[in-house]
This record gives structure tokens, sequence and C-alpha cells, in this order.
């Protein structure tokens, strides 16, 4: 088995955005009468544990429109997240290796409209599309996000991998038979025996995977 595609997680995974978003999120939930009083660490530690956040915003956790509207707000600003160091140089080499690369973002908000943003972080020319939340519209999740980068793709599951910064996310799209990859950005224990603390070194283990299994 030699890996020939991968999924790509967004936020978190591939770029720092909650800094950024979450002055966005503040003044979202403010206007649904909900107060966001805490610091990104906090967040961070709500979001790993219970990632719809319901603690924090009740019912709007829940309420697809309401995340649209956060996202949307975060697009029309400008003002991006920051990708994570060496993130550049490794999608760039996994391009080089002939990988085929998607991204499957669990936003709630339409993948051209992240067009600018892609842009700027130097995606553009490595990827060969983008699927969100935003594009299936309510009522689905990170395993109908999944299935629909797998028809993007073209591939069966089992030369696919799968990196994402939730450990959720893999419990979810388990019995698709992805190879999944767990990215230790805040957490370290991942329903997968593939971990790595950045996509930084995910060349070196698709190589790894390639060899052992080619």
């Amino acid at each position: 088995m030699v890996i020939k595609g991968i999924i790509l997680d967004l936020d978190m995974t591939l770029v720092n955005t909650l800094p950024k978003f979450l002055g966005i999120l503040r003044e979202c939930a403010a206007r649904h009468g909900r107060a966001v009083n805490y610091d990104v660490d906090q967040l961070l530690s709500i979001y790993y544990r219970d990632p719809s956040l319901s603690e924090v915003l009740g019912d709007l956790s829940r309420n697809y429109w309401f995340w649209h509207e956060c996202w949307l707000a975060y697009s029309e600003r400008r003002d991006y997240g920051e990708v994570f160091p060496g993130v550049l140089d490794a999608v760039n080499a996994l391009h080089s290796m002939g990988k085929r690369l998607v991204i499957a973002t669990g936003r709630e908000l339409e993948c051209w409209r992240m067009a600018d943003e892609l842009r700027y972080y130097g995606f553009t020319d490595y990827v060969e599309g983008c699927v969100s939340l935003g594009d299936l519209g309510p009522g689905h999740d990170k395993l109908d996000l999944v299935k629909r980068a797998l028809e993007i793709l073209a591939l069966p599951p089992n030369v696919v991998a799968y990196v994402t910064d939730h450990p959720r996310d893999i419990l979810m799209v388990n019995g698709l038979g992805l190879v999944n990859i767990g990215v230790s950005t805040w957490v370290r224990d991942f329903p997968t025996k593939f971990v790595i603390s950045s996509v930084a070194e995910l060349p070196r283990l698709i190589s790894m995977i390639d060899e052992s299994y080619g």
C-alpha cells in the first residue's frame, strides 16, 4: 500500500486560526446574547473535549447558521491566522512526492469564500480541492465531509491518509478504512497508531508508511 492522496484538516492542523477567530466569536456570540469569557488556551481546552463548544455557547453551538455567520465575518475581515511552522514546506514536499492533497474543513462556510485565505497561506498551488461543512450545508458532520473529500480524490480509502488535530474526527471516520494521522497541536492521545506533533513531520511519516507497505 502506497499513500496516493491526503485529506488535510485546516484549522489548528495546518493553520493556527483560533487567536484571530476568538475575537470574531466573542462579537458574534454577543450579538446572540452569549458571553465568551475565555482566553485561547481555555477555549482550546474546552474544544478538545467538546468540539461544538456547547458548554460555552449553549444551543448556539448546534446552530449551523450561527457558525456560518461567525466564519463569514472572519473571512470578510481578512485578518487571517498563521500557518504553523514548517507546514508550507511540508505541503510542498508532499506535492513533489506526487501525493494528491485535498483540504476538508469543518468550517460552516463555503470553500469558495475561503479562496483568498487559502491563497494568503500559500496552499492553492499544492491542493487540488477543498470541501467544507459550509459546502455540504446544515445537518452534516465530519464523516460526511471526509466522504465528500474521498469523492473528490476518487481513490479507495486504503490509499488515502486523513490528517487532523482532533481525536473525535478520527473516531467519526474510523470505519472508512483510511490511514488516520493525528496531529498533536494540543492533545496527545489519538485513536490511531500514527501521531505527529506537526504537519511539518508529515512527509517523513508518509514516506515511512509507503516503505512499510509498498
